[in-house]
């Protein structure tokens, strides 16, 4: 597995939520819980809490245009990423929009980055960080991930 196909979570995950900002829709709490969750199950490297953020078919896309349909899938991405060197890594998120499309239907546009994994044979990588766009969707008084779509940021 290529090195930016275990980058997805941290920011993927990271993205697919959202921090409570200036005229942010009135969902944005319940938002945050979703965001915090799934950043607390990334430093833990918990693949199976992070696929439970999303919806049961739910679908990421990470930098490297890997693709992952369902939580059983995204479970095992993520197991193998944390396999590869990402546990014990830290995810961080700045959230840069959101919004409410229907009552039901949240756009939320955010910049990820990971700081602290290793390479398979233990060396420090480099910190990563890109942007990503969720599509969240309602389901009951809980925000899940239908779908989430990551890119690295262009080199300076």
């Amino acid at each position: 597995m290529s090195p930016r196909l275990r980058n997805l979570f941290a920011g993927m995950a990271l993205t697919a939520a959202g921090f409570p900002a200036a005229g942010a829709p009135a969902a944005a709490p319940a938002v945050e819980v979703l965001q915090r969750g799934y950043i607390e199950a990334w430093d833990r490297a918990d693949a199976a809490a992070i696929a439970a953020y999303f919806a049961p078919n739910g679908d990421f896309t990470n930098p490297t245009g890997f693709h992952a349909q369902g939580r059983a899938d995204i479970a095992a991405f993520y197991a193998q990423a944390f396999a590869s060197g990402y546990a014990g890594s830290r995810g961080g998120l700045k959230l840069l929009r959101t919004r409410l499309v229907t009552p039901g239907v949240m756009v939320v546009d955010g910049e990820w980055s990971i700081r602290g994994a290793r390479t398979p044979q233990g060396g420090e990588r480099s910190g990563e960080q890109g942007l990503a766009t969720a599509v969240l969707v309602r389901t009951g008084d809980a925000w899940r991930i239908a779908a989430l779509r990551e890119q690295e940021a262009p080199a300076n």
